[in-house]
């Protein structure tokens, strides 16, 4: 829902921002986490819990998988994982060193969570206030459509190779992480993730694309890495370039402060806004001196500040713009209180 809505305020950012008189802008915005970790955990251990005991037996046989395969594909899918949330001063992130077998014998879904006892004593051995298990890892691939693609084949045959052949296979992991908070013997999260990705060849030799594509271990590889990076992308707050509109500057202040915008002076750009808002005696022309003064008090952090000035833009020009960053900036300051809890620790 929240992506829908994210989306359909983007549309509307760039209908309004076809008028003419506006400027496109990219602004940088740190949204909360879609996980909230409470801010009292600082550091976390990250444990390898997955490996099977036991492979699906259709499975192994179609896939060839061995279990140490299955071992190298989770490890990397915590290597993803450690990279992205070392670039994040959110956690300090320790690797466990011990890996452990599924819960669950084929590492398909969750088993028993682990006793307390045991993640009391990991996160004493690590120093860290929680312990996150990679509890079960598997992943798939395969090719896509194939009897179209067995048509393209013999199609290229019969017109001796002289037509190109695609083949396209998904890759795809299935993950699922708990959380464990030692001090409140509570399991802070617990749920599955998935991340799926797809793989072309193209060639006029239909054997040659094809056994490309079946060299899947690069495949797996990459998708078990990007796995791992896209769950710790839903644990820690980041930025994201997000499109905003500017309304130029013609002439006077107003081309001035577009220039210092332009620039990164966002404070003399707001002082000179907020010169030409109260020097003015045209109701369309404080109108945008508002609405860019709101622009730049959220580039600022400002955000209160920012719903002012946008409020005043609209009563003053009656613009739909204004209405639609009004909405962008009311769901922005309903945010921060998320944001907040998961950062009031940070140093």
């Amino acid at each position: 829902m929240k992506k829908t809505l994210q989306i359909f305020t983007l549309i509307l950012v760039l209908i309004v921002t076809a008028c003419g008189g506006l400027r496109d802008m990219q602004v940088q915005v740190k949204r909360p986490a879609i996980i909230t970790v409470k801010s009292e955990i600082q550091s976390i251990a990250v444990l390898n819990r997955s490996i099977p005991t036991k492979k699906a037996g259709l499975e192994g046989a179609l896939t060839g998988e061995l279990p140490q395969q299955d071992k190298e594909l989770s490890e990397e899918c915590l290597r993803g994982l450690n990279d992205l949330l070392q670039t994040s001063e959110r956690f300090k992130i320790v690797r466990c060193t011990e890996i452990m077998n599924a819960a669950d014998e084929k590492s398909l879904t969750f088993g028993a969570p682990l006793s307390w006892e045991m993640v009391d004593s990991i996160c004493k051995k690590y120093g860290t206030d929680a312990l996150m298990v990679l509890e079960f890892f598997d992943t798939d691939f395969s090719i896509l459509n194939p009897n179209a693609t067995a048509a393209a084949a013999i199609g290229s045959v019969v017109n001796g190779g002289s037509s190109t052949v695609s083949v396209t296979g998904k890759a795809s992991a299935r993950t699922g992480f708990r959380i464990y908070n030692p001090s409140s013997k509570t399991i802070l999260y617990e749920d599955r993730f998935e991340y799926k990705k797809t793989w072309r060849q193209t060639s006029t030799n239909p054997a040659d694309a094809i056994a490309k594509l079946v060299k899947r271990n690069p495949a797996l590889v990459d998708v078990s890495y990007v796995t791992g990076q896209e769950f710790a992308k839903s644990i820690v707050p980041l930025y994201f370039w997000e499109a905003r509109s500017m309304y130029k500057g013609k002439k006077g202040l107003m081309e001035k402060a577009e220039r210092q915008a332009l620039s990164k002076d966002w404070e003399g750009a707001a002082r000179t806004w907020e010169d030409v808002f109260n020097s003015s005696i045209k109701s369309k022309e404080k109108g945008k001196a508002a609405f860019n003064l709101a622009l730049a008090n959220e580039v600022l952090g400002n955000l209160a500040e920012a719903q002012k000035w946008i409020q005043t833009s609209y009563v003053e020009d009656g613009q739909n713009t204004a209405l639609v960053y009004s909405s962008i900036l009311d769901a922005r300051v309903r945010e921060q209180a998320k944001l907040k809890e998961q950062e009031d620790n940070e140093e």
